[in-house]
């Protein structure tokens, strides 16, 4: 074994003593445990000499660093380059590893809704949209980002297991001008009926108003009236036992007061009940007449007022 002093070699040495000594320095920090080291040592050497059997120890490399997609990539460049020079036993050992690294990889179908952005998986980039192949990645969270000028950034996380086909779209804001701009270009300028189709697309439909304020006091008041129908018959139902009560004779204090009690509860029940529904059906006349509409030119405004009296609620007003 070279020493670790002979990496660094003068300029003027053969590449192949120097690809041999920065080999050795990778080996000696891969043992070290030092991966991201010895991976940068080892491609060193290959780029100072491309000899097919560093990639076999660049991909051993990656796979400690938990790269399979990487692994994977340089032990085929390893084999096609290898050729029939791969020992037997050295091929069986790239099948179990081969078969290692299928295991802990996954694909991604990735979609976009605009052409030309610059998909990113982890932050490293792997094409222009639209990707027609399925992008490898490593199994696990992953982030899938698209990037395109004049547009924010769009981002997902995505978990995927060992040998999942997992598809992810990333979809940008896109304004309706900017979409009547790209259908324009698409179209040409000749095309005046795509435009003016275009145009009237893009117009967003008036929606009639939503009468939540009606709808709402009208079913109030249907109820609070409903419940003062109720509360009536009992009170009247009350008001004969409580005649009943005096008339019974022999009788006890007790039962006349709890008649009479009764008699008062329900009244007072009907009279709330009953003004509840006064108030609420005077709200839903006034959502009925200030419903927004053609303008009148009248002048004249429309009110409405609950006034008690000496006999109960008086509903007044002008419109």
């Amino acid at each position: 074994m070279m020493a670790a002093g002979a990496a660094g070699a003068t300029d003027n040495a053969d590449p192949v003593e120097k690809a041999r000594a920065t080999f050795h320095q990778g080996v000696q920090l891969y043992n070290e445990g030092s991966f991201d080291a010895a991976l940068a040592e080892f491609r060193k050497a290959y780029r100072l000499s491309p000899n097919y059997r560093l990639l076999y120890n660049i991909a051993l490399t990656y796979f400690d660093l938990h790269d399979y997609v990487s692994s994977i990539k340089y032990l085929k460049q390893y084999v096609k380059e290898g050729g029939s020079d791969i020992s037997t036993e050295r091929r069986r050992q790239v099948g179990e590893l081969n078969q290692k690294l299928e295991e802990r990889i996954a694909s991604l179908e990735i979609g976009c809704n605009l052409e030309g952005a610059d998909i990113q998986v982890d932050d490293i980039s792997v094409g222009v949209s639209p990707i027609a192949f399925p992008v490898l990645v490593n199994a696990g969270p992953r982030r899938v980002t698209a990037v395109k000028l004049g547009h924010a950034v769009v981002a997902r996380m995505v978990t995927v297991g060992g040998k999942e086909n997992a598809k992810v779209f990333l979809e940008f804001a896109v304004s309706v001008e900017a979409q009547g701009g790209e259908r324009a270009k698409s179209r040409g300028a000749g095309d005046t009926d795509g435009a003016l189709s275009t145009a009237f697309k893009s117009e967003p439909a008036q929606k009639a108003p939503v009468r939540i304020g009606l709808v709402t006091s009208g079913l109030v008041a249907g109820g609070c009236a409903i419940a003062t129908g109720v509360f009536g018959v009992m009170a009247l139902n009350a008001k004969n036992d409580f005649g009943n009560a005096l008339n019974q004779i022999p009788n006890t204090k007790d039962n006349i007061d709890s008649a009479r009690s009764k008699v008062r509860t329900y009244a007072r029940l009907t009279d709330a009940f009953g003004a509840a529904t006064l108030i609420s059906g005077s709200v839903a006349l006034y959502y009925l007449l200030s419903d927004p509409g053609p303008k009148k030119t009248s002048g004249k405004t429309s009110s409405i007022a609950l006034a008690p009296t000496v006999g109960g609620l008086l509903l007044h007003g002008e419109w």
